[in-house]
């Protein structure tokens, strides 16, 4: 007997589903038209695919990590200037919530691979242009997908990230437009530098708050009690906590609400050499214009590797001069910025204009159809 003459579960609900690499994080596709349109039954669906909320996701897709507990809805544009729209939902793993308040840069890079396997838009050789509307953020960004010679997003390629192993075609993101994305503001304090007091602390310390692609603070490390080259490990939960208290008074300070998750703190160090989580060798202070390391939650756990929406943030706040980061951050002749974050060196082209405007904010990632079919959930 074939699988495809088998008697379905009667007593479960399936939903099609795709699972897509997309950079260094993970995520569940969907067809917008095959998920539930009332909003408490959609959610309800989604965290029972992923299994939430379970630290474990034991009875899920998930795969108990903010990198690999995220969800990815696509929708063919009704929109003149997008061919795609594109809501990106981070699931909660021991908490059942499914947040749409940011978007996702690493799975952003696979809509575009998604949207020409899915037949939503055609393929161009040999690069194809799609233009993404994020629904999180009500913005527009675009992908530049490579094309094989079968006419498919290219699998095979030269192109390697830090925290994926292998190589594969390389995909281009501009998130040039994506200004203000949470709160309108490149600047969401209307300041370079803000003295921020933390009552968990009990002290104030200097912050900066920018907002490209995803609002994100960002304060020197010292100031949080690290040396700021800790690798996940020595990220204990009193560090977590204390990034997280950080977190919550940068949020009231700007007006983000508690639930947002935004924004992410960052702590930043001058280019210091540390040894990459996972390979275990020395990342040179030569081949990043700073380190950093990344906060998100709830509950707040470390970043392995940079979100690719704060690395787009975080760079341009390279530049940006005046700014915490920029204080710290080591100039490339190239218009580069190298993110050293714990498992390697994430590079993000920065072009300003004349009078300050964002030309360009992209970087490169890969990403990949991994399975597809049908995930079984419970219908109560």
């Amino acid at each position: 007997m074939t699988f495809a003459t088998r008697q379905r579960p009667l007593n479960q609900q399936g939903v099609r589903c795709i699972v897509m690499r997309g950079g260094t994080s993970k995520g569940i596709f969907f067809h917008e038209e095959d998920l539930p349109a009332d909003a408490a039954e959609r959610e309800r669906v989604l965290l029972a695919v992923m299994g939430s909320p379970d630290p474990r996701q034991i009875d899920g897709l998930g795969g108990a990590d903010n990198l690999t507990s995220k969800i990815v809805i696509i929708a063919k544009s009704k929109r003149p200037d997008a061919d795609v729209d594109y809501t990106f939902g981070q699931v909660g793993i021991d908490l059942p919530y499914v947040s749409y308040s940011a978007n996702c840069g690493n799975l952003s890079a696979a809509v575009g691979v998604f949207a020409i396997e899915e037949g939503l838009i055609d393929a161009i050789a040999p690069v194809t242009r799609i233009r993404i509307f994020n629904t999180n953020t009500q913005q527009l960004l675009v992908s530049y997908v490579p094309i094989d010679g079968q006419g498919m997003p290219a699998v095979e390629g030269d192109y390697a990230i830090a925290g994926v192993p292998g190589t594969s075609g390389e995909i281009r993101l501009d998130f040039s437009a994506t200004k203000g994305a949470s709160t309108g503001k490149l600047l969401p304090s209307g300041n370079v530098t803000d003295e921020l007091y933390v009552p968990e602390l009990g002290r104030s310390i200097l912050v900066s708050f920018v907002d490209v692609a995803k609002a994100t603070m960002y304060f020197h490390a010292r100031d949080a009690g690290i040396r700021g080259t800790e690798s996940p490990e020595e990220f204990t939960p009193e560090i977590l906590n204390r990034f997280w208290a950080i977190r919550n008074a940068g949020a009231a300070y700007v007006g983000l609400s508690p639930e947002s998750r935004l924004p992410h703190p960052v702590s930043v160090l001058e280019p210091t050499d540390y040894t990459n989580f996972m390979t275990k060798e020395t990342v040179s202070k030569k081949e990043v214009s700073f380190v950093a390391r990344r906060v998100g939650g709830p509950p707040p756990r470390l970043h392995k590797a940079f979100a690719a929406t704060g690395a787009v943030c975080t760079a341009v706040a390279a530049v940006l001069p005046g700014t915490i980061v920029n204080q710290v951050a080591q100039q490339f002749s190239d218009g580069v910025v190298r993110i050293g974050h714990p498992t390697g060196v994430f590079p993000v082209r920065i072009a300003m204009g004349a009078n300050g405007e964002i030309r360009e904010a992209s970087y490169s990632r890969t990403a990949r159809r991994i399975m597809e079919g049908t995930a079984w959930v419970r219908s109560k």
